[in-house]
């Protein structure tokens, strides 16, 4: 692809956060995520850097997918990158070594960061912000109210901690919520992680 090319592609998207992959063919070779994806995708008329101007000239295509927010399209970006293994990305090849999100196997899920996700676990990522991720797991546990506690102080709460009173959490452990209902959360949750556009926006 040329920079004329590349700015008409641009002129054509929204002005909205998303993430944009470079394609030769079906194979990715770049994803990137955006907070304005029509000028994202524009500063590529004019690399700076050979390795992005080698990935340029490879692209014959570029597929956009817009998303509500900007914690959408970290998370989404994410995802495509572990996913598809970008020949262009910097690739995490040691996973351990960044961490990621995971919803534990018990009955009433927590959500955290680990390096080490636990047997049965539903992990995501890996990330290399943790300061962008500790935003998303707090906005997640805003939305859905899951809990952060270990399952030792799960198991011993007589009565809500201030992660209740915090909005943090719908305090399962004392039945301020049923089990039914925590699911559903933690289903809504699974799929905001995957990349379901408005997920996070759908309050429980």
């Amino acid at each position: 692809m040329d920079g004329a090319v590349i700015r008409a592609r641009a002129n054509d998207l929204s002005q909205e956060p998303g993430v944009y992959q470079f394609l030769a063919g079906e194979r990715v070779l770049y994803v990137g995520k955006a907070v304005d994806l029509r000028d994202r995708v524009r500063s590529y008329a004019d690399p700076r850097s050979e390795r992005v101007r080698e990935m340029v000239r490879r692209a014959e295509s570029i597929e956009v997918a817009v998303t509500d927010t900007e914690t959408q399209a970290l998370l989404l970006e994410a995802n495509l990158i572990k996913r598809h293994q970008p020949r262009y990305n910097v690739r995490l090849k040691d996973d351990k070594s960044y961490p990621l999100v995971q919803l534990t196997d018990h009955r009433f899920p927590r959500i955290e960061i680990t390096r080490d996700p636990g047997s049965g676990a539903t992990a995501y990522g890996p990330f290399t912000d943790m300061g962008q991720l500790e935003a998303i797991v707090k906005a997640v546990r805003e939305t859905y109210g899951l809990r952060g506690c270990s399952d030792h102080k799960f198991s011993n709460r007589e009565r809500p901690c201030l992660d209740f009173d915090m909005g943090l959490c719908a305090a399962p452990c004392t039945g301020e919520i049923d089990a039914d209902a925590y699911t559903e959360r933690v289903e809504r949750a699974k799929a905001f992680f995957e990349g379901e556009t408005g997920a996070l926006a759908e309050s429980p």
